[in-house]
């Protein structure tokens, strides 16, 4: 009895043996597995953001996952593959050759034993932001991916002030300005409920060399001595800032607590006319000294001045020259024989404006106008394979997906223009609707040459893309974060006014003859016109 119980030890004792030596012989088995032969990489669909000054971290990780020690990562901008943000090879990171300006500022800290190779960017700048190209380098294998990085700037608290409109009607022109954002912030006005205001109002916004925002806005309202008016600027809800004003004069500088309006008025007269005087007596003396001095060097200014003539009469005729050689506003020739030309609507009430933003008419050069209206080419090499591009008559072409009922999997269906602007100014028109049809959504604009042309790359300016899109649902809006609201009534045919001088580009309504929208800081070497038809739509666009 007791023989059979040792024999049942035995067996037991044997058995565990067993299975923690079949246990040992596995675990080097699976870490001795190769690399896998082929894989992709994981990056974010959308664009990351982060604010300036702190950490953030660009993900990109392999599929299927396995250990990336063994790999070559490299992190590098899209345009500078030789002189990478991060390059790791052999086991560690390499000191050379990298960006300087990241040098410090980079690490991998994903966890490569995981297959996570993102990048960690330290102290982030608004130079930072753009695209980031992760590719992973096997001994069988390469794969790359983009990521896109934008870096959110909170600009200055919004200053307002408030003048009497032209006009009177016991209106008041409030005015709200704010400067340092990145991207392009929102601007919003709103009364003491809280409700929206979106009547009577004009917003314009301009970028400084170092990419920073700055957004002004004008609004003509009818002021109360109880009511206060709010101009918000933001980014997102924990990137704002709000102002506040009473939008009635006695708010307005030139009121002056304690002082009626009689005797602030009578004490503004006195001012005037005080420094009339002094400016009268300054002249007088200036004169006797000029006087003076006339009579001892008249000989040597005739002879000046008859050399002066003709340098000037040479300098007016090169003047002249240079004016009817200069490229004028942006009209056209209709089949009919009459002439339109478009004008952008702008309110009279608003000082400063009128000088920023170039109207296709104000362009002109000895009285003539003079049509600059392009003749599109389309490079059909460069459109996608889900739409078609077809000769109408007289120069007209058409756009338009091939089979609307099978929708292509990409997102963006476009086609770029042959020919590329380097400089001057350009205009061209796109008939986007027929009376008798409704498009459900289509885009125009431009994009800069070397422009990132896959269908994943989002349409933002950052990554050289500047349009006009329509959409059903979500109506008109420019490609900017945020979207700025564009109210139309109608629209069958936008202009498109390119000029490369000024870094701008405009759109227009055609029917209406006003300002869709204007983007102040276009800028890049070279730039192609691109035409989309949209999405799930059988109706094409037109180049007319």
């Amino acid at each position: 009895m007791f023989t059979t119980v040792g024999n049942r030890g035995t067996m037991h004792l044997g058995l565990c043996l067993r299975v923690l030596i079949l246990s040992a012989l596995t675990v080097p088995i699976r870490a001795a597995q190769p690399a896998q032969e082929t894989f992709t990489l994981t990056v974010p669909d959308g664009p990351t953001s982060t604010l300036s000054g702190s950490s953030v971290s660009l993900l990109c990780e392999l599929s299927p996952f396995f250990n990336a020690e063994l790999l070559e990562v490299r992190w590098y901008r899209s345009s500078n593959f030789h002189s990478p943000a991060l390059w790791y090879k052999d086991h560690k990171i390499q000191e050379a050759p990298v960006d300087p300006r990241y040098r410090g500022r980079v690490s991998l800290t994903g966890g490569m034993e995981r297959g996570n190779v993102s990048l960690t960017l330290e102290r982030v700048t608004l130079e930072d932001r753009g695209e980031y190209v992760c590719q992973v380098t096997s001994k069988q294998w390469y794969e790359k991916a983009s990521v896109f990085l934008t870096v959110n700037v909170t600009g200055s608290e919004p200053v307002l002030s408030v003048a009497e409109a032209r006009g009177g009607g016991g209106q008041v022109n409030v005015t709200c300005s704010s400067e340092g954002w990145s991207p392009q912030p929102k601007l919003t006005w709103r009364n003491k409920e809280g409700t929206e205001i979106r009547n009577e109002q004009e917003v314009l916004n301009t970028s400084d060399p170092h990419g920073l925002v700055s957004v002004s806005s004008w609004l003509l309202y009818t002021p109360s001595y109880s009511d206060w008016l709010a101009c918000t600027v933001s980014l997102s809800e924990e990137a704002k800032r709000e102002g506040r004003i009473l939008p009635h004069m006695n708010t307005a500088p030139t009121a002056v607590p304690g002082v009626s309006k009689e005797a602030f008025i009578v004490t503004l007269v006195l001012l005037i006319l005080s420094l009339v005087i002094i400016c009268a007596l300054c002249s007088v003396i200036l004169c006797k000294r000029r006087g003076s001095m006339w009579s001892s060097s008249q000989k040597s200014r005739n002879h000046s001045d008859q050399a002066e003539l003709g340098q000037r009469a040479a300098e007016t005729k090169n003047l002249i020259e240079g004016a009817e050689n200069k490229v004028p506003r942006p009209t056209e020739q209709r089949a009919a024989g009459k002439q339109d030309h478009l004008e952008a609507e702008t309110n009279n009430s608003i000082e400063g404006a009128e000088n920023t933003v170039k109207t296709p008419t104000e362009h002109t050069a000895s009285g003539k106008e003079v049509h600059l209206k392009e003749n599109i080419i389309l490079d059909e090499k460069t459109a996608h394979p889900a739409i078609r591009v077809t000769q109408g008559k007289q120069r007209a072409q058409y756009i338009k997906e091939k089979d609307a009922e099978k929708p292509s999997v990409r997102t963006h269906l476009h086609v770029f223009s042959k020919e590329s602007f380097s400089s001057g100014q350009h205009y061209w028109e796109v008939k986007v609707k027929d009376k008798s049809t409704e498009k459900l959504s289509w885009y125009v604009g431009v994009a800069r040459e070397n422009v990132e042309r896959r269908c994943n790359v989002p349409l933002t300016p950052q990554n050289g893309f500047w349009i006009l899109s329509y959409d059903k649902e979500k109506g008109f809006h420019v490609n900017t974060d945020p979207q700025p609201p564009i109210t139309v009534a109608e629209l069958t045919i936008v202009g498109v006014f390119l000029d490369c001088d000024r870094y701008t580009l405009s759109f227009y309504n055609v029917d209406t003859k006003s300002l869709l929208y204007t983007f102040t800081d276009v800028k890049t070497s070279n730039y192609f016109a691109v035409f989309s038809p949209g999405r799930c739509d059988i109706y094409s666009i037109r180049i007319i």
